[in-house]
């Protein structure tokens, strides 16, 4: 593996830890709330380590960057930032939903009934998960308890 590629390879578990290190220290005075992102970042950095070190020992290609249609990769950072900017607007449910809808229909499924039901299952999958298992509050329009 060549100098560019190998750094290529370590940005990657160095930015993840960078964002797992920021996110505990930022969820350490949150006490009972911040529970789940220091668990979240925990798992995370864990995973950046394993990866990081995998790297140096291997020296072998992990991130393979041929065939990946950067076009796609666009289009989906861009409808996550539409995400965040629209959740509090137009709720969790919908803005979940409409996102769903458009991952899968921008990874080529055409079935509109199976791309509906999908993005249904995983709304009330993720709902269910934070809303009602681990009470955390989601911006709300409606189904708001």
């Amino acid at each position: 593996m060549n100098k560019k590629q190998l750094i290529i390879e370590l940005a990657m578990p160095i930015v993840f830890a960078l964002i797992s290190i920021y996110i505990i220290v930022k969820a350490i005075p949150m006490e009972g709330e911040g529970v789940f992102p220091i668990m979240s970042a925990g798992v995370l950095l864990i995973c950046a380590a394993y990866l990081f070190f995998e790297t140096l020992v291997k020296k072998e290609e992990v991130v393979k960057l041929e065939g990946v249609n950067l076009g796609k990769v666009g289009i989906t950072l861009l409808a996550l930032i539409v995400y965040v900017v629209l959740i509090k607007k137009i709720g969790y449910i919908v803005d979940t939903f409409l996102l769903c809808v458009f991952i899968i229909r921008s990874l080529g499924y055409k079935k509109i009934g199976i791309t509906v039901l999908c993005a249904t299952l995983a709304v009330c999958a993720t709902f269910f998960v934070f809303k009602v298992l681990l009470s955390v509050p989601l911006p709300m329009i409606f189904l708001d308890f």
